[in-house]
């Protein structure tokens, strides 16, 4: 059982404290860069709701971000929401708040990639480090809570040189303040279905030291019977500047969570359906670093420790509950380096253990039980990049790098990289290559042990990982000072993935012979006529090798505006559509098919908020709403998505 179960009233702290400034984010993600401030209510247009045209860096890496602005201006409830509109990005869900964490409950798909369970292609991290089911190896979103974003970074690929062990990842940046002086920030809000927000978040910079304090509990009854979720999120960072260019900081989250299953629609609790089902998840997470910014290099020394929980009660449907406990740990070290005149070489090092326990526990049986077992990989990588500038403002950096991975059980594997990126005045293209490596975790010993398949025996200790062959080529064009164009193409090539070969002949087996590849193109645009008003649109096209990949829609588009009207006034609308797709897990089966699917989806949603002074605070008063065109479909064949709803709120910042 979960330990928590009460809310804690830390939030009093953050309540009783005094404010004033400017709150920003300082980018501890991997590599080390300088993050953007963090966006409260500001009385200008701040930009688009869905996720800013992608960046690329130096070494041809691109990535998304999705702002805190942003996130407040799309009333994202969980981390799912946050996501849903960033083009190549696919969400499941069952309830109006939370994410059951069982079978297809709550998930995230990037390009694709991330419907596999056990296991995963993809990682979910908050500041550079992993958050996710240590025990089964896929992300759990619920413990990634949305009031923990200064900034959400998408990785819609693998880059060696920022982050391993998987095909693509998210990134959670916290925030901090930068700038001398004080900053509090209320936030409540009520809605359909029962659907109640409430967040405090209080922060300071006084000298050498910065504190940041958050507090928020989201829960919603959802709209129909056990489609409830709750969401708790406690946040503390401590920073201390130990001279001009070096820093300490120490980051603490708790999140405890629950999740109802509400079943196929119509089935009646206590029957043979999931309906009843309860996931409830809570972890602990420690980081504390160590950060420097120089002239010619920049970096940081990390050290983590998450443990966590995942239990599944199954009262209702006569399934044994499973419960799952982890800690993951490690360290993570990375230098950039400017040693002449247009180039730049990145070295580090990542150190990571994962240890973890799995109770089985039948209505009318003895329990089973798996581990503890610990496994360990360590990988270390290196590239450099140089730019040349034969006639400016014309240049061309080339890179080039690898990374090297050793697991305890798995054994040693290489993932290099290569890149090219070329900008000219109004044009920026790059092309990319790397091939992304991602290792089995405690989830095949778990499954070979008494919980589920003891017949597998000892065949996981001769897996390999899983690998993937990753392209990317894209353009980023200004054709005019208010105007920006992005068009991506990609392509992965996997192979190796790990499936259960069942007999004949006996026993069945873990052996890798899956592969497939997914293929497609991305595009944003956005406008911005004045600065009352920006324009949007994305789109998102795919196609799969392997007809049945489920989350893989062939099509997916969103687009809208924000817009500053009558002086304090501000309107969002936005839509998204979603091609028809299958869904469900990917099993770890050989030769299942996927035959189920569902049909096509369009939201649309908007925001109406007025924004004025009130004596020495900023204060927003909004009405948000979703679907309101009050559509029914599902992201499974009888959980269907709440109908038309709303959200009324204040917000409150001195």
């Amino acid at each position: 059982m979960l330990a928590n179960r009460r809310r804690p009233t830390c939030c009093l702290l953050a309540a009783a404290m005094a404010a004033g400034s400017v709150v920003a984010a300082e980018d501890e993600s991997i590599p080390v860069t300088t993050a953007p401030p963090v966006q409260l209510p500001s009385f200008e247009v701040t930009g688009s709701p869905i996720a800013a045209a992608p960046e690329t860096d130096r070494f041809a890496t691109s990535v998304t971000t999705i702002r805190a602005d942003q996130l407040q201006e799309i009333d994202a409830l969980d981390f799912a929401s946050a996501l849903r509109r960033t083009p190549g990005v696919t969400i499941t869900r069952y309830n109006q708040i939370g994410a059951f964490g069982g079978a297809e409950g709550g998930a995230v798909f990037l390009r694709g990639l991330g419907a596999s369970r056990p296991g995963s292609e993809i990682k979910t991290l908050v500041d550079g480090v992993p958050k996710l089911n240590g025990v089964f190896n896929h992300p759990l979103l619920d413990l990634m809570s949305v009031d923990l974003a200064a900034q959400i970074d998408v990785h819609l690929r693998a880059t060696p040189l920022a982050f391993g062990n998987t095909f693509a990842a998210v990134n959670m940046v916290t925030p901090r303040v930068a700038s001398p002086g004080q900053i509090t920030c209320v936030t409540a809000a009520a809605g359909s279905y029962g659907t109640i927000v409430e967040r405090l978040d209080q922060g300071a910079k006084i000298g050498a030291f910065d504190y940041y304090l958050s507090q928020s509990f989201r829960r919603s009854d959802g709209d129909r019977a056990d489609a409830d979720g709750r969401l708790e999120n406690y946040f503390l960072r401590l920073g201390w500047a130990l001279s001009s260019r070096w820093q300490l900081s120490y980051v603490l989250n708790h999140t405890s969570n629950r999740a109802t299953d509400p079943g196929a629609e119509g089935a009646a609790a206590g029957s043979s359906s999931t309906r009843g089902e309860i996931y409830e998840t809570a972890d602990w997470l420690h980081i504390a670093a160590l950060t420097h910014r120089h002239a010619g290099a920049e970096g940081s020394l990390r050290a983590y420790l998450n443990d966590g929980e995942g239990n599944w009660y199954r009262q209702f449907s006569g399934n044994a509950d499973s419960l799952n406990d982890w800690r993951l740990y490690g360290v993570r070290w990375r230098e950039s380096l400017r040693p002449w005149a247009g180039g730049e070489i990145a070295a580090g090092a990542d150190l990571d253990y994962e240890r973890g326990t799995s109770r089985s526990v039948p209505p009318a049986a003895a329990e089973k039980v798996f581990g503890p077992e610990t496994m360990r990989l360590f990988s270390a990588y290196a590239g450099l990049n140089h730019t040349f500038a034969p006639a400016a403002p014309f240049t061309i950096t080339p890179s080039a790098g690898a990374r090297y991975y050793h697991h305890d059980q798995f054994g040693p594997q290489w993932a290099p990289q290569a890149g090219l990126l070329v900008s000219a005045s109004r044009t920026q293209w790059h092309v990319g290559w790397n091939r992304a490596v991602n290792y089995p975790g405690l989830e095949v010993a778990a499954i070979s042990s008494v919980i589920a398949n003891p017949a597998l025996g000892q065949s996981w200790r001769a897996l390999r990982p899983e690998e993937a062959d990753q392209f990317e080529a894209g353009v980023r064009y200004r054709p005019t000072a208010i105007t920006v164009v992005t068009v991506t193409v990609y392509r992965n090539n996997a192979r190796n993935r790990y499936v259960v070969v069942p007999p004949p002949p006996p026993p069945p087996q873990y052996l890798n012979i899956g592969s497939y590849h997914t293929e497609g193109v991305e595009a944003t645009a956005e406008i911005r006529p004045g600065r009352n008003l920006a324009l949007f649109a994305g789109l998102s096209l795919l196609r799969a090798s392997i007809d049945d990949l489920p989350y893989a829609p062939k099509h997916s588009l969103s687009g809208g505006f924000n817009w500053r009207f009558a002086s304090d006034w501000f309107l969002r609308i936005d839509g998204e559509y979603t091609a028809a797709m299958h869904v469900l897990s990917e099993a770890r089966s050989a030769g299942t098919a996927n035959p189920t699917k569902v049909g096509a989806r369009f939201l649309l949603n908007a925001r109406l908020a007025r924004r004025f002074a009130w004596g020495a605070h900023r204060v927003e008063v909004y009405l948000s709403g979703e679907n309101l065109t009050d559509r029914n479909f599902a992201y499974r064949p009888g959980y269907p998505i709440a109908g038309a709803s709303f959200l009324a709120g204040v917000r409150l910042e001195w």
